[in-house]
């Protein structure tokens, strides 16, 4: 009898975990727009204690909307990134004015260590949700009426 409630509380945790590893993977970042920043959180597998540099790259999933094909389809890595301890490192991503609208997923994170740079994209990447952006702006170029040059 007495060892029920704490088998019981075992079961609830166990099952709380496996219910939570069967969620789809969600974005903590939805709805950012031009001037906002999130965070990119790294961990590595072994420890890499020497790392100089880190940058990464976000793509437009699909093609912009209308009004902003002209727009910006890539979200970097804008600041120094910060080395929380040899296995774990944090990079902000800025959105920049005139980016398009969109769902942005990560496509290559690159470090640099001792002059060299190593480059993780496609397998070599976990999955990662996608970003999603918003911006209302809708760009119209005005077609060019004359040209003419003078001496």
């Amino acid at each position: 009898m007495k060892y029920k409630a704490p088998l019981f509380l075992l079961a609830v945790l166990l099952g709380s975990q496996f219910l939570n590893a069967q969620q789809p993977a969600m974005s903590a970042t939805t709805g950012l727009g031009p001037g906002n920043t999130f965070t990119l959180f790294i961990t590595f597998q072994d420890p890499m204690p020497k790392i100089d540099g880190i940058s990464c790259g976000f793509n437009l999933v699909g093609p912009p909307k209308p009004g902003q094909k002209e727009m910006n389809q890539v979200l970097n890595c804008t600041g120094a990134f910060k080395k929380i301890d040899d296995v774990h490192f944090s990079a902000p991503v800025t959105i920049p004015a005139g980016v398009a609208e969109g769902n942005y997923q990560l496509v290559r994170i690159d470090v640099d260590m001792d002059s060299a740079n190593h480059r993780y994209e496609n397998a070599n990447l976990p999955t990662l949700a996608p970003v999603a952006v918003t911006n209302p702006e809708n760009l119209k170029f005005s077609p060019i009426k004359k040209l003419e040059t003078k001496p």
